[in-house]
């Protein structure tokens, strides 16, 4: 049973639960004010190349194409690996509280990258209440009810054990929401792209857990592509890789 008054994040001390995203998706994500499904990215005309390309079929085989995802990791590894590689990413921490009044699933499993499945005649992970059940179609068990959530969570976030937070169709974000740059020089594009659009969240730097190799021609492909999304909200990207990198 959680503590009386206490929302299940908080009481893990977890203040904010973020989404990390390459910087030059900011300005559809703030524009929208939402994080937004695959489903709900495709009825907005947004085509394959804007998702990334090594998790999105993976995705939506496992039964988890309805989802937009975020993550209760303040250093998840796909992060690392893209500042690492120089292209600009960021996080979009949306305030623990805001979860008490929605819909949203817990799995403790990389949903795109796990190789153990319940599919064919394979069984997959085992259902139990530290990794979570299965549901409808899905080939990985998840936690819906809170207490399957609760479960999941003493089980694995102690222990630094990563787990995604699913929520289905799209996501709403408050007015408290932040975003979390991890170069100054970030920081400066963020806050153009928020003042051009009229939203006031909050906007600071962080220094990453690891090593953010910030490179030039990544970054001057990101300024392109800011300059062509603010002036055309209907614009819907150029399909800038990012994923290779």
């Amino acid at each position: 049973m959680l503590p009386e008054l206490m929302s299940l994040f908080s009481t893990f001390g977890i203040d904010f639960v973020p989404h990390f995203t390459p910087l030059h998706y900011l300005p559809f994500i703030a524009r929208s004010r939402s994080l937004k499904s695959k489903p709900a990215l495709a009825a907005d005309g947004f085509d394959n190349c804007h998702f990334r390309k090594k998790s999105k079929n993976n995705d939506t085989r496992r039964g988890f194409g309805r989802y937009a995802f975020l993550t209760v990791e303040k250093s998840p590894r796909i992060l690392n690996a893209k500042l690492k590689a120089g292209f600009p990413h960021i996080a979009i921490e949306v305030p623990e509280n805001h979860f008490d009044d929605i819909e949203f699933h817990l799995c403790k499993f990389n949903v795109a990258m796990t190789r153990r499945l319940r599919r064919g005649n394979k069984p997959g992970h085992k259902e139990s209440p530290q990794n979570g059940y299965y549901y409808g179609r899905m080939e990985i068990p998840i936690g819906i009810s809170p207490e399957e959530k609760l479960d999941i969570l003493s089980a694995n976030y102690p222990q630094g054990q990563m787990v995604e937070v699913l929520v289905p169709g799209e996501l709403s974000l408050p007015d408290n929401t932040q975003i979390v740059c991890f170069d100054q020089n970030d920081e400066i594009l963020c806050q153009e792209i928020l003042d051009a659009l009229d939203v006031n969240w909050a906007i600071s730097t962080r220094r990453p857990s690891g090593i953010y190799n910030r490179q030039d021609p990544f970054v001057e492909s990101v300024k392109a592509f800011l300059d062509s999304a603010l002036e055309n909200p209907e614009w819907r990207g150029n399909c800038l890789e990012f994923d290779d990198v």
